[in-house]
């Protein structure tokens, strides 16, 4: 009889110790799995990332007289992992660049912002991987407006070609400066109404967006130089200035709209006098 006993001592013991050794097991394979994936996330293990060059182009004519705006940019288009995916898509387009700035005469400058956050004319803003989403060729498929088009990934983002000219209704915001070197003389451009910007027989010829292989623009300061004033920071606009009356959002001129450096905060990682971290 003391022997049974023994044995169901000892039975009972081993299924103790399975009850409470499973669910620990489970505890840390979990934190042993949640500490790989935080790991791999941080050093992007098996990330990938494709960089794409666009040119981005505009021309207005004023007193007579064509002006060409353009600039070069960057949509690096990545994908993760999906068993690394825990908060996020996994898939993201990252933009880096500048504004196409061109100065005109009388000290006054026009930009077309090719990945605006605050500025529209209307409730939708059009940043450059939406346009080469709609207007290039992926996969082969034509370029130009298209109703039947296909979103950029990773995947595909070697397949990206061609060039189109950008309809209006895409157009990407334009800011035109009464003054390069006063925040608060920007107003919100109208391609349909170019005279009341830039005087009278004034015209907007278009603007097209391309592949490019060029490297990026830089020095955006040049015809800016209020950028590189250290008293301009974070919102160029205040109470009053027109362009808030102008934008769909109204929430102002942002120092940040003209240039930005991938994921990185635009005020942290990128500003003419410095360099990306």
């Amino acid at each position: 009889m003391s022997g049974f006993r023994a044995k169901a001592v000892r039975a009972a013991k081993f299924s103790a110790l399975i009850v409470v050794g499973v669910p620990l097991g489970l505890i840390v394979a979990a934190v042993v799995w949640l500490v790989f994936i935080t790991v791999a996330s941080e050093l992007k293990w098996g990330w990938v990332d494709v960089p794409v060059h666009y040119r981005l182009t505009f021309r207005v004519e004023a007193n007579g007289v064509v002006y060409t705006g353009t600039t070069v940019v960057q949509v690096t288009y990545e994908t993760q992992p999906s068993y690394q995916v825990v908060n996020s898509p996994g898939i993201a387009a990252y933009f880096e660049g500048q504004a196409g700035c061109v100065q005109l005469p009388e000290e006054k400058a026009i930009c077309l912002i090719p990945d605006a956050q605050n500025l529209s004319r209307t409730s939708r803003t059009w940043s450059v991987a939406n346009l080469a989403d709609r207007l290039l060729s992926v996969d082969g498929s034509p370029t130009g407006p298209k109703a039947d088009w296909r979103a950029i990934f990773s995947s595909n983002a070697r397949s990206v070609s061609g060039s189109s000219g950008i309809p209006l209704d895409l157009l990407p915001p334009i800011v035109v400066f009464e003054n390069v070197k006063t925040p608060s003389s920007a107003h919100l451009f109208d391609p349909e109404n170019p005279e009341q910007f830039l005087g009278s027989g004034a015209r907007f010829l278009g603007a097209n967006i391309a592949v490019s292989q060029d490297t990026l623009s830089v020095g955006i300061e040049k015809v800016l130089p209020l950028l590189n004033d250290p008293r301009v920071t974070g919102l160029l606009s205040k109470a009053g200035d027109p362009i808030l009356g102008e934008t769909f959002a109204r929430m102002g001129l942002a120092e940040s709209e003209f240039y930005s450096s991938g994921v990185c905060p635009p005020a942290k990682c990128y500003h003419p006098s410095k360099r990306r971290r």
